[in-house]
């Protein structure tokens, strides 16, 4: 992985050298970087990491530095290519070099504040969230650790309610505090009352004693038009802006791989109140991929890369019209859905000959953003599923040449030696862990807080298993949520 280019205001009153100026303990930054290579990432691409967010903290302000100051920064990244592990880096350091208040806004959905809620428990905080069991993970089962105050955990977002219960304010706390919200009107209006009525001292317009770090994960998101109120674009940008003015000193980072809404931002779009608006004026960040990412550029770049990625689905649209109506009924699943799902089957009983029972495997399925079809997709996915299961224990034991008389087993070794014709799994070997793999496939309904079936990766991993979900969804799938070993997605 490469450490990215930039593109900064030499012009602006700041000294990118600061970090270098005063003796800083990174005790933060060295705990998650052994953390990443304990969970099996390559070192270079760790070293890479703390270079790049070495360089991305020096273009913060000094948190310790006289003055007041307001920075406005935006990182850009390729879509699932590791922006939050980038984040959670410069968390750590900025934790380190003295900012007191860290607030990290994870999009819109539930699902995807509960997965960053998670990261960080691991990346950052060290102990679990969950209420019911709060037990040591990630960097915190090192020695030393220092634990820092967390507001909110993986059932619960954050409320003043539940931070007034604590008699304490930002200045009460040698640590640095952290809180992981959704960007809602009604959640940024909480924490700005919290922070105006519990945090400001008498007489003053500021806070003075907690430099602040807004991370803003999908940037772009707070700019688009919605007809719902409590995601309203124009009263979530102006919170936004409502907070980091009530600080005398603030960094405003945002994180996206879609960056055009927030750079045609008018950079000169101020208000009495909510000030200057998001533009990055101070610095654009462009994360490099690590050359091991799957992405847009492997498949449409490449020569060959539509050829050997893409199956161009032309059997969909008599079953489920690429426009529909949500009371649409679905009886049975395009014939091209089930031979994704027979593929998803393959992928996972050859990752299990090749021995990686214990990583994830996911497959994806976005055809409907309406709630009411994902649902119906999911019972005929299930449903279809079950016929395969019980076709496969009935006869993926028999010899080669009498299992293949069964259709299913028939179907999934002609896939197998179209798609896989140049492995080096064999067809028997891949047989022979075909329950095995349909046996642990689970189907999840994924959207937003209407119908919350959690991708909890996390959980099976404490528990040493691995997660085989076939995920169906909408616009939730779309907005950051790491679906962990994708390996198909149908859409």
């Amino acid at each position: 992985m490469g450490i990215g280019h930039s593109l900064v205001d030499s012009a602006a009153d700041h000294d990118p050298e600061w970090p270098n100026k005063r003796e800083i303990d990174w005790s933060y930054t060295r705990n998650y970087s052994r953390f990443l290579r304990e969970e099996g990432w390559n070192p270079t691409v760790v070293t890479s990491l703390e270079i790049v967010t070495e360089r991305i903290v020096s273009l913060l302000q000094d948190p310790l530095g006289q003055g007041s100051w307001d920075r406005r920064g935006l990182v850009i990244g390729h879509v699932q290519s590791g922006k939050t592990a980038n984040y959670l880096g410069l968390v750590a350091r900025a934790a380190d070099a003295g900012f007191r208040f860290i607030v990290i806004v994870a999009g819109i959905h539930n699902n995807l504040r509960r997965q960053t809620q998670e990261r960080v428990d691991s990346g950052f905080v060290g102990w679990t969230s969950d209420p019911q069991s709060r037990i040591r993970t990630g960097v915190g089962k090192f020695h030393g650790h220092s634990r820092p105050v967390v507001l909110t955990n993986v059932l619960s977002d954050f409320t003043k309610q539940n931070a007034q219960q604590l008699q304490a304010s930002l200045g009460d706390w040698s640590k640095p505090v952290v809180v992981v919200i959704k960007k809602n009107v009604s959640t940024l209006g909480q924490i700005h009352s919290w922070l105006k009525d519990f945090n400001l001292q008498s007489g003053e317009s500021q806070i003075a004693g907690a430099p602040m770090l807004f991370i803003d994960d999908e940037a772009d998101n707070a700019s688009v038009n919605t007809s719902k109120p409590d995601l309203d674009p124009t009263k979530t940008n102006g919170l936004i802006r409502e907070i980091l003015a009530l600080f005398r000193k603030s960094c405003y980072v945002g994180y996206t791989a879609t960056p055009f809404a927030n750079i045609f931002i008018n950079p000169a779009a101020y208000d009495d109140r909510t000030r200057e608006d998001l533009f990055p004026r101070d610095f654009i960040y462009c994360l490099d991929a690590p050359n091991n990412y799957f992405g847009a550029e492997t498949i449409f770049l490449e020569d060959d890369g539509e050829a050997k990625h893409i199956r161009k689905i032309g059997d969909a649209e008599d079953i489920l019209p690429l426009k529909h109506k949500k009371d649409i009924a679905l009886t049975d699943l395009p014939k091209s859905l089930k031979q994704a799902i027979q593929t998803f089957l393959l992928t996972r009983a050859i990752r299990n000959v090749r021995g990686q029972r214990l990583k994830h495997c996911s497959m994806l399925i976005n055809v409907s953003r309406f709630v009411d079809v994902q649902k119906n997709v999911r019972v005929l996915v299930h449903s279809y599923l079950e016929t395969l299961r019980n076709a496969i224990r009935a006869n993926y034991a028999l010899p080669g040449s009498i299992s293949v008389k069964n259709a299913y087993i028939a179907s999934l070794k002609d896939l197998f030696d179209v798609e896989h014709f140049n492995g080096p799994e064999s067809w028997e070997e891949v047989r022979a862990e075909l329950d095995n793999a349909i046996g642990s496939i689970k189907t999840l309904v994924v959207n937003s807080s209407k119908s919350d079936e959690p991708l909890d990766y996390a959980a099976y991993s404490m528990r040493g298993e691995a997660l085989n979900a076939i995920a169906v969804g909408g616009l939730s799938l779309s907005r950051g949520l790491t679906i962990e070993g994708l390996t198909v997605w149908s859409h």
